[in-house]
């Protein structure tokens, strides 16, 4: 099952190789060709990413869905709400 932090965490590396990607295009010559262009290198490690993440277990979601709306579960809204901020920034993160 993926996690938000699975997803954070795929969302650093992938902003990492990014950075590496652009530092890298930077300190080659200017005149210079790169074969694959960043965009297509970094499309290509997250269709593998993608590709390899785990299916989501409905089963398992519709459980914690039940216990919530049961009670069974408490959720912490402020760590909630930070999760998600943290997620938005990344988005937009260069």
């Amino acid at each position: 099952m993926t996690t938000i932090t699975d997803i954070n965490s795929l969302q650093l590396v992938s902003s990492t190789s990014r950075k590496k990607s652009q530092n890298k295009e930077t300190a080659s010559e200017a005149g210079s060709d790169l074969s694959i262009s960043t965009t297509s290198t970094l499309l290509s490690e997250a269709e593998d990413k993608a590709y390899s993440a785990p299916d989501i277990d409905e089963a398992r979601v519709e459980s914690i869905r039940q216990a919530i709306q049961n009670g069974e579960m408490a959720i912490d809204h402020q760590k909630l709400a930070q999760k998600m901020l943290e997620f938005e920034l990344t988005l937009f993160d260069d």
